[in-house]
């Protein structure tokens, strides 16, 4: 059985592949990009070799990880994180509107996993049924999508918080 927490490190993980590779498609940089690309090697079989060669110990009655509903959830924190990149975009006018940034698009895919794992947390022990959809249900991916746009607001409070 697959860990959450492996699963969102192995995407991740995969993730920063396909940026590294886009990265290079874009810059031709070939020495930075293999450069990167062992880096993130290192980081995968570090963390293979450290955390998962052993066998993992699971708790009795551990129920099977409801995979499909993990994935609807992470899109839709993703989806509330783009969402709040295109308000933020939108609510200027078109005259004083900066063009579009790829980067700032994208960025906040890097700290989806710091958002996502306490929201995960707080809905591990949740049965969904998504063949069944009622309003209750229908909340939780309500809340993921508002914690996913209220992400960077999270964050700005953080540091307003430190600077005190």
């Amino acid at each position: 059985m697959v860990n959450v927490s492996d699963a969102v490190f192995w995407i991740s993980l995969a993730g920063l592949f396909v940026l590294t590779l886009w990265g290079f498609v874009r810059g031709r940089n070939i020495l930075w990009s293999l450069l990167l690309i062992a880096i993130l090697s290192a980081v995968g079989v570090g963390y293979h070799v450290f955390f998962q060669s052993s066998s993992q110990i699971s708790p009795k009655g551990d129920q099977p990880h409801q995979w499909a509903f993990i994935v609807v959830l992470y899109a839709f924190m993703l989806l509330g994180m783009a969402s709040n990149y295109l308000y933020g975009r939108f609510e200027t006018t078109k005259s004083t509107r900066p063009p579009f940034d790829a980067g700032n698009f994208v960025a906040p895919i890097f700290v989806s996993p710091i958002v996502f794992i306490p929201l995960l947390g707080a809905f591990q022990n949740t049965y969904v049924d998504l063949t069944n959809l009622t309003v209750p249900k229908l909340m939780i991916f309500l809340v993921t999508f508002e914690n996913g746009f209220f992400w960077k607001e999270f964050f700005d409070n953080r540091q307003r918080k430190k600077k005190k």
